[in-house]
């Protein structure tokens, strides 16, 4: 029996490599939301976009573990999916931060 997924398959990689970021930035800026609130955090001293720069850098990260998890099982083209989403990810963080930053 089929699954109703590949799971070593480029495609999958690509949505998996996706969808966990955006996941994980969401939780983690909602996190940050609700320490902000409770006034445990304080933005004094930092940039304006600092918050925003970090957490994305943290979601895009989260790649490297589901990257792990998939080459402990051998699955090649769910990771080179992961990978591309990653590069295309940084590639987007850099074209709205990182311009910026090398300007500063």
């Amino acid at each position: 029996m089929t699954s109703f997924i590949k799971r070593d398959s480029f495609w999958f990689g690509i949505s998996a490599g996706i969808l966990l970021p955006l996941i994980v930035y969401g939780v983690l800026l909602t996190l940050y939301l609700l320490l902000d609130s409770m006034g445990a955090l304080s933005d004094i001293g930092f940039a304006e976009d600092f918050r925003l720069r970090t957490l994305a850098l943290f979601s895009i990260c989260a790649n490297l573990v589901l990257m792990n998890r998939f080459r402990k099982s051998y699955h090649s083209e769910t990771i080179r999916g992961i990978l591309l989403a990653s590069m295309l990810l940084v590639g987007v963080w850099f074209w709205i931060f990182g311009l910026k930053i090398l300007q500063a």
